[in-house]
């Protein structure tokens, strides 16, 4: 896939999968970020913004999702892990699972100040789609409390197959509205649409709306 030309410097992912986090691959953008190749929803998001993430990742909370992804049954989030498991059941011993564990727990908690970090940039633009695109009203909610923990844009992008939306950005409410002409197969993340670059490119240029 040729690379694209944006540059993501000033994008976060939040979700809910890690297409986002492959199209800035492209870009040759390999910064960490909390959520760039998490999975997650508008509610666990939201919760997670409430409570500045606290207790994010802690191990009693954490539960085999798949075989090597693991839940974090508090917020709802979903990690890759180094701690394995096969038909929702851990394949190691407990004591085994905690030395995987630390070093994770530690960049997650990392992770999450640079998270309210960016959060706190006026510059930044937080990024959220979901392949049955994203409920107007979550997005609403999701950007306004973004709002109030920070000062980061939310924009929220959808698949359409109106020609006149296609690889534009619109503000609509409180959040920007980038389309696209589909997504990746979530079981194929890095086959996403070369429009996202336009989508990008316009959200950058968007002016900051003043509610």
């Amino acid at each position: 896939m040729d690379k694209i030309a944006v540059n993501t410097e000033r994008f976060e992912n939040i979700g809910d999968n890690c297409e986002f986090g492959f199209v800035k691959r492209a870009l040759g953008d390999e910064n960490g970020g909390l959520l760039r190749w998490a999975r997650s929803s508008p509610q666990a998001l939201i919760k997670g913004l409430n409570q500045r993430f606290e207790g994010l990742y802690a191990f009693e909370n954490l539960s085999p999702f798949w075989d090597n992804v693991t839940q974090d049954t508090l917020y709802g989030f979903c990690f890759h892990t180094h701690m394995l498991s096969k038909n929702g059941q851990w394949c190691e011993s407990e004591e085994r699972r905690r030395e995987l564990y630390r070093p994770e727990k530690e960049k997650i908690d990392y992770l999450v100040e640079k998270f309210m970090q960016r959060l706190a940039d006026p510059s930044a633009i937080f990024v959220y789609k979901c392949n049955e695109n994203i409920r107007h009203d979550d997005a609403e909610q999701l950007s306004q409390t973004l709002a109030r923990h920070g000062r980061a844009r939310l924009l929220a992008v959808r698949h359409t197959e109106d020609q006149s939306l296609i690889g534009h950005v619109r503000q609509e409410g409180a959040y920007l509205a980038g389309y696209l002409d589909h997504f990746a197969p979530y079981s194929q993340s890095d086959q996403f649409s070369p429009l996202w670059e336009s989508v990008l490119g316009e959200a950058l240029a968007a002016p900051r709306v003043t509610p």
